[in-house]
């Protein structure tokens, strides 16, 4: 079995209402959970491809996943490469400023970011991440991530451009048949009249931070403690089929009051900061955000 399609990112930028959409059309087998982190994540990579089949219910049909993390990974393109060389991507883009305020306060509301570092000081800190694990990556490299441009470019290393469709997040919650629809052209699957979804991933609090990094992070002791079982395929297709970890985690998140507006001072430095970026996204890939 090999992907037909994936989503590469970015993470807040709606990917979850874009993967919902996508299970609504009768062609596309979608993975039973969301985002299967198999080209991102070396230990799931490691495991070899079964782990990535195993998240699949259905045999048939154009074969399709989401990872957020993989277009801020510097592995995952060649990794991506050698498993489908034709494959085609997408990308959904948000305003790097939102997109980069929004990642900072879901990090700060997940436990990843400290309260004491303000988003602009919080860009000093990224360079200790940069080269690391890739789940702190995404989590506390909120300018990086929002580096769209550079991101990309490391995408073409390995795969034409025209195997590399854009999204705007504006767009798909305005329009969001016409998005569907740009999309099932790019897959070339029939076009499908959408059922349009409530908007997800609203600002949340969690109710618990320690139970909320068990689930997040992977080097947690107890998550090292409970993974050798996982190991017996019985007990692996039960986790994965019954979606425990996506319910806990529903579970543990209450809605928030929402994040404090951004500063003057806050909109005036990264607007500065992604000016470059964005115009060469602009040249590059005809994209405005």
């Amino acid at each position: 079995m090999k992907l037909d399609h994936i989503i590469i990112g970015m993470g807040r930028c709606g990917t979850t209402s874009l993967s919902d959409y996508i299970n609504q059309h009768p062609h596309i087998a979608n993975t039973v959970i969301k985002e299967v982190h198999f080209f991102s994540v070396d230990d799931h990579y490691d495991r070899g491809e079964t782990f990535l089949q195993d998240h699949f219910n259905l045999k048939t049909g154009s074969f399709t996943t989401t990872d957020t993390y993989l277009l801020m990974s510097d592995k995952g393109p060649e990794r991506v490469y050698k498993h489908n060389p034709d494959i085609k991507i997408t990308v959904l883009l948000r305003d790097p400023t939102s997109r980069t305020y929004s990642n900072y306060h879901y990090s700060l509301n997940n436990g990843y970011q400290k309260s004491s570092i303000g988003l602009i000081e919080s860009l000093k800190k990224e360079k200790e991440f940069l080269a690391g694990d890739i789940i702190l990556k995404n989590n506390l490299c909120h300018f990086e991530g929002s580096l769209y441009h550079k991101l990309l470019c490391n995408w073409l290393k390995y795969f034409d451009q025209d195997q590399i469709q854009i999204l705007r997040t504006e767009d798909l919650q305005k329009t969001p048949q016409k998005v569907i629809d740009q999309l099932s052209s790019f897959l070339e699957i029939p076009r499908f009249q959408i059922t349009p979804l409530e908007a997800k991933n609203k600002a949340k609090k969690v109710k618990s931070k320690a139970l909320q990094q068990f689930l997040l992070n992977r080097n947690h002791w107890l998550r090292n403690l409970i993974r050798r079982p996982m190991r017996i395929k019985i007990i692996k297709s039960f986790v994965i089929k019954t979606r425990i970890n996506d319910r806990v985690n529903s579970m543990n998140k209450k809605y928030g009051a929402g994040y404090p507006p951004m500063t003057e001072q806050e909109k005036e430095f990264c607007s500065t900061f992604f000016m470059d970026d964005l115009k060469k996204l602009k040249d590059d890939f005809n994209i405005t955000l």
